[in-house]
């Protein structure tokens, strides 16, 4: 089977996974559907003082992007608006090489219970010319816990004094615990004591005036998306193209050398590298093993692959008649040939998955992988066939899996999407016997879809943050997370985590909440991404290789060539 798949799709042009983060995907080709930063590359050129780099009288950067959801930081769905935010919006505290950084914020102390958070803002503006506040940053604490919004990362939120019960409606959002004693200080009450708080959440500033004026157009063009960072999105061509133009306005401009962005919108993974090959694109993601020989050849561009922070998987909506059986999505897990589909799918760049968490989260000085086996292992010797005939008989379909149709939705709708979904179909028909139908939908559908529990089975891809905190937790809201997997005691547990301040002892809670999410199949992990990524050598600023960071395009520029 691994040759016939093997030949077959080597006849074919494979690209980067179209899987999801944030939940469509992430989402994640770069930047399109996965949570990949793509200020990542190997490069860390600066301009010298003694002039050795040369600065170009063009200073605009050409990269490729993915079709944002809605840029509101209340209502916003996934890695492409989150992308856009990192560069026209100033948070508190950015990741850069892997540390936390002051932002937005100018300085910050922690209380010593770690239950209160001070902010001093710098003196920055907004675009239009207006002073950026606490209240602004307050402002979009608030609307994101407001359920009218639904926002899809409110669990990310949760520490903070009322946030969680605000969002489910028990109380009102102006009860939750944000302060603003005067328009320089912001302050953060938790009700709970959480160390990945600044390195596993971002705090974006958001404007009430702008929202209340456009109401639900608020952030679905570029005149209605607001900036406060070194970049204003200026043109926003639909399914075509983002423009970003220096922020002459932000707090650090004379720092910023970058003056356009041009980001092409380009599902089309042939596209994508013709674009690249002929230079109307700076720097990508390169899967492809034809592509990836041609552009190691040339004596223009640089490359490096490093560990993405990127688990790719497949989601059972645990509320559905069929998958609610937990022996059918075990059977389903343990029965996916993930070689095969880093070989296929992947092309090579990744490593096959039997836990969620990759090989770049740590807990304080303990790197998660290293400490932790991965728990999926521990169920691989078993038959997945007769697991499968089990968990039928459990809910009276009998003991035939041909009688058992089930069916895999992928959120995308490209002719190479449909290679990978078939990949799966013939994949789990073979091993287990039953019938699996195919369904496509469009990004911001599949999300959809995902989060209200209309569907059985579907790919998706989830980024990371430093902690293993953010992963996890996607799946201990009220709801369940995308797989609709109700588990008071996991959610016990990753809450248990967030809040311990000792490291050991957190690692070994977040191991238990692995343990458990895995094992009891909610979702089924394939692979951890690995990043190839070329550019051109007038591409400078670069940020190196860590795929934590947030801090967008602010430090690139174009070196004369």
């Amino acid at each position: 089977m691994k040759r016939f798949f093997a030949l077959l799709l080597s006849l074919l042009m494979v690209c980067s996974l179209f899987a999801a983060c944030g939940g469509n995907e992430e989402e994640e080709t770069p930047d399109t559907n996965e949570n990949q930063q793509d200020t990542q590359t190997p490069e860390n050129e600066e301009p010298a003082d003694d002039g050795e780099v040369k600065l170009a009288e063009d200073q605009t950067l050409k990269v490729l992007h993915s079709e944002p959801n809605i840029l509101d930081v209340a209502r916003f769905l996934g890695t492409a608006d989150r992308y856009v935010f990192y560069n026209t919006l100033e948070p508190l505290v950015k990741l850069e090489n892997g540390v936390i950084v002051e932002a937005g914020a100018e300085t910050y102390d922690i209380s010593a219970d770690g239950l209160t958070y001070t902010f001093k803002l710098r003196e920055n503006y907004w675009n239009d010319g207006k002073k950026v506040t606490s209240e602004d940053y307050a402002t979009a604490l608030r609307r994101q816990a407001d359920p009218a919004n639904a926002f899809a990362f409110a669990s990310s939120y949760y520490s903070i004094q009322n946030f969680e019960a605000a969002s489910k409606g028990e109380v009102d959002v102006s009860e939750i615990g944000v302060e603003t004693p005067d328009e320089s200080t912001l302050i953060l009450h938790l009700g709970v004591c959480e160390p990945a708080l600044l390195s596993s959440t971002q705090f974006f500033p958001d404007r009430a005036d702008l929202a209340d004026t456009h109401g639900d157009s608020y952030g679905t063009e570029a005149d209605k998306v607001p900036s406060c960072g070194p970049f204003v999105l200026t043109d926003w061509v639909h399914n075509s193209s983002l423009t970003l133009k220096k922020n002459e306005k932000f707090w650090d401009a004379e720092n910023v050398i970058l003056e356009t962005i041009e980001c092409s919108i380009i599902p089309d993974s042939n596209a994508q590298y013709a674009s690249f090959e002929n230079g109307s694109i700076d720097y990508m993601t390169v899967s492809d093993l034809d592509y990836k020989a041609k552009f190691e050849a040339r004596d223009d561009m640089v490359s490096e692959q490093y560990v993405a922070g990127r688990t790719s998987m497949i989601i059972f909506n645990c509320q559905d008649p069929i998958t609610s059986n937990m022996k059918i999505r075990q059977a389903l897990s343990i029965s996916i040939d993930r070689e095969l589909i880093v070989e296929v799918i992947a092309n090579g760049n990744g490593n096959p998955a039997y836990g969620m968490v990759p090989s770049v989260c740590s807990v304080g000085s303990y790197i998660f992988r290293d400490e932790v086996e991965e728990p999926l292992l521990e169920l691989m010797d078993q038959d997945p066939k007769a697991l499968l005939i089990e968990g039928m008989e459990e809910l009276g379909l009998g003991s035939d899996p041909s009688k058992l149709t089930l069916t895999l939705s992928w959120g995308n709708t490209t002719a190479t999407a449909r290679t990978y979904a078939e990949l799966y179909q013939q994949m789990w028909q073979e091993a287990l016997g039953c019938v699996f139908e195919l369904e496509f939908f469009d990004s911001a559908s599949a999300m959809s879809n995902y989060a209200n529990g209309d569907y059985q089975i579907a790919s998706v891809s989830w980024g990371c943050n430093p902690e293993p905190q953010f992963q996890l937790s996607r799946w201990s809201t009220k709801t369940g997370g995308q797989s609709h997997w109700i588990n008071e005691e996991y959610c016990n547990l990753v809450s248990t985590a967030a809040s311990t301040v000792d490291d050991k002892a957190r690692l070994e809670t977040f191991a238990e909440a692995e343990k458990m999410i895995i094992q009891e199949a909610a979702i089924a992990p394939t692979y951890y991404n690995l990043v190839t990524r070329f550019a051109y050598d007038h591409v400078g600023g670069l940020l190196g290789t860590n795929s934590l960071d947030n801090v967008g395009y602010k430090n690139m520029f174009i070196i004369a060539k």
